[in-house]
């Protein structure tokens, strides 16, 4: 099982469909892209501030081990572990971008994969706004909120509707 914690824009659409599109779903485990590039992993992810202190703080432990005259290797070295480390805290390192930039935890679910933690998390969430809650045509709530919100989103999850996941450079 996979933990993912949900986050939501500060600005957040009325209409419940687009405010559950504007979610970002951060997954909370290891991951190898950031392990191995993590200069690719904070470009497909959009930290940009991240990228900078990364590069910053590599060129300086880099600088720092060959000015003190240790072996070069040990500048590799320590550069793995760095990648090693930031492989292991990606999830806490995108979800504090996201924080730092506004957005709202707003939940944490877990599933075999994304789509699975969408479904789960689209079934019982419930925004704390009257005004946002589904209708149906006339304008009245549905009946059973959870159960056709939950297919609706996935529905449009599949379709590439899910514009969050595309505002930080994840694939939909």
């Amino acid at each position: 099982m996979v933990v993912f914690n949900v986050y939501e824009p500060p600005q957040v659409a009325r209409d419940r469909i687009d405010r559950a599109t504007q979610l970002v779903f951060v997954k909370d485990r290891f991951s190898w892209l950031a392990a191995i590039l993590p200069a690719v992993w904070f470009l497909v992810k959009g930290l940009w501030v991240e990228l900078a202190l990364f590069i910053a703080g590599a060129a300086m432990l880099t600088w720092g081990i060959e000015t003190s005259g240790a072996a070069a290797e040990l500048s590799g070295m320590m550069l793995l572990i760095v990648q090693i480390v930031i492989g292991f805290e990606a999830g806490l390192i995108q979800a504090t971008s996201l924080e730092r930039r506004g957005w709202r935890h707003v939940g944490t679910v877990t599933g075999h994969n994304q789509d699975e933690a969408e479904r789960r998390f689209f079934e019982t969430w419930q925004p704390g706004e009257a005004g946002a809650r589904p209708s149906s045509g006339e304008g009245a709530p549905l009946e059973d909120a959870n159960s056709s919100w939950g297919s609706t989103m996935l529905r449009n999850a599949r379709h590439g509707l899910t514009r969050g996941r595309r505002l930080i450079g994840a694939k939909a």
